[in-house]
């Protein structure tokens, strides 16, 4: 039988609150170049973001990538002030307590890599399909635990993928009628009408449930 370890989880246990933001918008700043700044940039970067870095020296690794913007020079708070998420990754540490008050004086999010829990957000790990997105993290801070349990997930999501491309899809149509729309929404939306989707049966279905004329609204453009 497996010990009850529940009165081992630590305190600082947290709650997160998760945005979706849309990454060609996200202006993100790294003070750093090093290893930590180099794998933050790369990962923002594959995601689509926009992302500059400030450091005296960077690591070799940055020469590959491209569509990033390295800035040679100290620290200087002007560097946060059009940014959206700044990237604490000097290996300065009173540096970095100075970088977090600005960061705070200035209402930016941002994340102290050193210590997770001095900083206002930790980056998820991000996994995307075809037609989903989704995040995974923990809340005692554990990367590859968030690591396995993304790959699993990302494997049951795979079965739900092209269903949720086309019930999209469909839910658009329907957004334009003047009546149903509702229904049709929610219909669609579910564990049965996946079931007749597999089938091959939704237009007959859909016919079914809610006439021809709609029907024929709907899939028009399909």
């Amino acid at each position: 039988m497996y010990k009850d370890t529940r009165k081992d989880i630590p305190e600082e246990c947290l709650e997160y609150t998760y945005l979706s933001i849309m990454s060609r918008k996200l202006r993100i700043g790294i003070v750093g170049g090093g290893k930590v700044g180099y794998i933050k940039g790369k990962n923002f970067i594959y995601k689509g973001c926009n992302v500059d870095v400030l450091s005296l020296d960077f690591v070799e690794e940055f020469s590959k990538l491209k569509d990033i913007n390295l800035i040679k020079g100290e620290y200087y708070k002007d560097f946060i002030k059009d940014k959206h998420l700044i990237i604490i990754a000097t290996d300065d540490y009173n540096k970095n307590l100075e970088i977090k008050k600005d960061c705070e004086d200035e209402y930016k999010i941002y994340i102290f890599t050193s210590e997770h829990l001095k900083g206002m957000a930790v980056a998820p790990v991000q996994r995307n399909l075809n037609n989903i997105s989704f995040s995974v993290n923990t809340k005692n801070g554990n990367p590859k635990g968030s690591l396995m349990i993304a790959d699993k997930v990302a494997e049951l999501l795979k079965n739900y993928d092209d269903f949720i491309g086309y019930s999209s899809f469909i839910r658009k149509q329907a957004k334009s009628l003047k009546e149903n729309k509702g229904d049709i929404i929610k219909f669609v939306c579910s564990e049965d009408f996946k079931y007749i989707y597999e089938k091959g049966k939704d237009k007959l279905v859909i016919d079914m449930f809610f006439g021809k004329e709609v029907s024929n609204k709907i899939y028009k453009n399909l």
